[in-house]
């Protein structure tokens, strides 16, 4: 491909400083990973750039962990490996980002255009001329991928960035280290035209109204991919005076429960009975983002209606089905909200009370129970929650949240370890502005634990809570409950902090009793500015009622 002279501005930004610019320009301020020699010019142009700070994490994968929980709150997020060795640790983070629609953009530093043409035998290769093995294997789990050249790079970029932010999905862009400096190729970009929604606006009004108008009772149900953009048009359907609301287990968090007619999770079959019955009687259900796997549907035992079920989606909606094709989802949920507004009122459905729990003694072991009941107790409003698959997610799941608290968690994919390090992402995209409660087991925390440091390096102030139930929970649930590849090795939980950095003072807490809780969440209260860490000991054959349910559902479906 030949360049034409004028192509080529004298005044042209380097590569870098040209990716760089469009991270900062798509909303990241923050860029995680791990050095390398391939990506250390890179990383010297990320340290210089105005707008870009770098975040150095224990692995590639804490790393692709910290990119979700910071796109999540944030919008986007952006993690950066060397070729080869980084490339594949960060690999399952990116995988989970791709099957729960969190955009993340991973940037490899790869060797030298000269060295990739030539197929030399170079270290985290796989030494056998082929430097694309790896490109391969993240094309599995990304919706665009690039390995720039001189001439494309330019285009390169904005193409995987662009599809990235549209598709909510993870992109990969190598950047050969000779490319780091070099001026780019500049192309002129040509603006997409917006789409005209004048007929997908009429067309779903005219498919809609006469479902809703007849209805007596409206159930708004809201699913994981309902997790962009979309928060104030949710919010203003979900407030519609007499509707009803429920979220899935992937999309807690995702609207205000503090709403008139929150009626909780909705788990298919596995669900709790008034929240079921009110979800799969209702004349209409509203579904918002609908993309149900196993965790999320009860085993597949969700019973929605077709003839009853208006499913909005990121770009379309299916009323009874009846395709409005190119309607966003943000413009979907406004039509349906006025449609609702400008009918006559629905008949009242009271929100279900919270669950019941019996006060415990003070001196008493702890429960999951008591233990999920004292959180209740102390989220606020506007709070960020991250919790790990297990014990965690579930025990969260039935509480009602105060209004305002973004719940961050991994419930689709699933990949234990997931919460510390994406509560460092959480955190950092919040800017400091909002307090931050992780909650993980100890079978997870030993995964990724050492991303605690990084908490302490950079002097953040999550409350840190780890159940320790003495091995992983879940799977004895499921099947082995004495089986010692459920065991994990017995730690030293409060003695780590200080093993990884945190200052004297740190409020470190190790609880068995209910009273030694509440004393401890009254400790986390007043150290707002510094983390605060708290072991809660539980029995290890104790699971939050939800998780019973679902891993009885798991273990069906396995043959377990």
């Amino acid at each position: 491909m030949t360049t034409e002279p004028s192509a080529r501005a004298t005044n042209a930004p380097t590569v870098a400083e040209y990716l760089l610019s469009r991270l900062a320009a798509a909303g990241a301020r923050h860029v995680f990973g791990v050095p390398g020699d391939y990506n250390l010019r890179l990383l010297d142009a990320v340290v210089d750039h105005p707008d870009l700070e770098w975040v150095g994490t224990a692995n590639e994968l804490n790393g692709a962990y910290a990119a979700d929980g910071y796109a999540r709150v944030g919008g986007f997020g952006v993690v950066l490996t060397t070729y080869g060795v980084g490339e594949l640790s960060a690999l399952n983070g990116l995988a989970g980002s791709f099957a729960e629609a969190v955009p993340v953009l991973h940037i490899v530093g790869s060797p030298a255009t000269a060295v990739r043409q030539a197929g030399a035998p170079v270290h985290h290769s796989l030494l056998d001329g082929d430097m694309d093995h790896f490109v391969r294997a993240l094309d599995e789990v990304t919706c665009a991928s690039a390995v720039l050249t001189e001439e494309t790079a330019a285009m390169e970029i904005d193409r995987v960035l662009s599809v990235v932010l549209e598709r909510k999905r993870p992109g990969s862009i190598s950047v050969p280290a000779d490319l780091v400096d070099t001026p780019i190729t500049l192309t002129a970009s040509t603006p997409s035209a917006g789409a005209h929604l004048a007929a997908p606006v009429s067309a779903l009004a005219e498919s809609a109204t006469a479902m809703l108008e007849s209805a007596r009772s409206v159930v708004v149900l809201v699913d994981h991919l309902a997790r962009h953009g979309v928060t104030a048009e949710l919010d203003a359907l979900v407030g519609v005076k007499n509707v009803a609301s429920a979220v899935t287990v992937a999309a807690k968090g995702l609207i205000d429960e503090s709403a008139p007619g929150f009626l909780g999770v909705y788990v298919g079959g596995v669900s709790d009975e008034a929240v079921r019955s009110a979800v799969e009687d209702a004349d209409v259900v509203i579904g918002v983002g609908l993309w149900w796997a196993d965790l999320s549907s009860g085993g597949f035992t969700v019973k929605l209606d077709p003839a009853r079920l208006i499913d909005v989606q990121p770009a379309r909606v299916d009323v009874a089905g009846e395709i409005v094709d190119g309607l966003p989802m943000a413009n979907a949920l406004v039509t349906l909200g006025k449609i609702l507004t400008d009918r006559a009122p629905l008949p009242v459905r009271e929100a279900l009370p919270a669950p019941f729990v019996e006060e415990p003694s003070p001196c008493g072991a702890l429960t999951q129970s008591v233990f999920w009941e004292r959180v209740q107790r102390f989220l606020r409003p506007g709070d960020i929650v991250v919790v790990d698959q297990g014990t965690s997610s579930y025990g969260l799941a039935p509480l009602r949240l105060p209004s305002g608290v973004d719940v961050i968690a991994q419930s689709l994919w699933a990949s234990i370890g997931y919460a510390l390090p994406a509560a460092l992402g959480a955190q950092l995209a919040a800017g400091g502005k909002r307090r931050l409660v992780l909650v993980t087991g100890d079978g997870a925390a030993q995964m990724t634990i050492q991303e605690l440091g990084a908490f302490f390096r950079r002097g953040l102030d999550p409350v840190v809570i780890v159940l320790n139930n003495d091995g992983y929970t879940v799977e004895r649930a499921i099947r082995g409950p004495k089986a010692p590849y459920n065991d994990v090795a017995h730690w030293n939980w409060t003695a780590l902090p200080a093993a990884l950095g945190a200052p004297d003072g740190t409020s470190v807490h190790r609880v068995e009793t209910t009273s030694e809780l509440d004393k401890a969440l009254a400790a986390c209260e007043g150290a707002a500015g510094a983390l605060a860490f708290v072991e809660v000991v539980l029995d290890r054959f104790d699971t939050p009622a939800l998780l019973c349910r679902i891993t009885e559902s798991a273990a069906r479906q396995n043959g377990a």
